[in-house]
């Protein structure tokens, strides 16, 4: 597992259990992730929380900590980073 450090620079929701996320330190040095999920109830209300929360970290300039796998950009964990 890999994990992403930084600012939610952009967040651009597809549907409310899709979106991409670009997380980093700067908009020109970010990582670019994206939330789905497998069509059951649980993963749909896990990847609409994933979207709420990075929601709320960018309008409050919050830094976060995304876990995803080595492979691919699908984010697992998210982590709010205190202040």
């Amino acid at each position: 597992m890999a994990v992403t450090v930084g600012l939610v620079q952009q967040l651009s929701i597809i549907s409310p259990t899709g979106a991409c996320v670009w997380v980093g330190p700067r908009v020109n040095n970010a990582e670019v992730l994206y939330v789905t999920n497998d069509g059951s109830v649980a993963d749909a209300a896990f990847a609409a929380n994933l979207i709420q929360t990075f929601a709320a970290a960018a309008a409050n300039y919050r830094a976060v900590s995304v876990t995803h796998n080595d492979d691919d950009g699908k984010v697992t964990m998210l982590q709010v980073e205190p202040v």
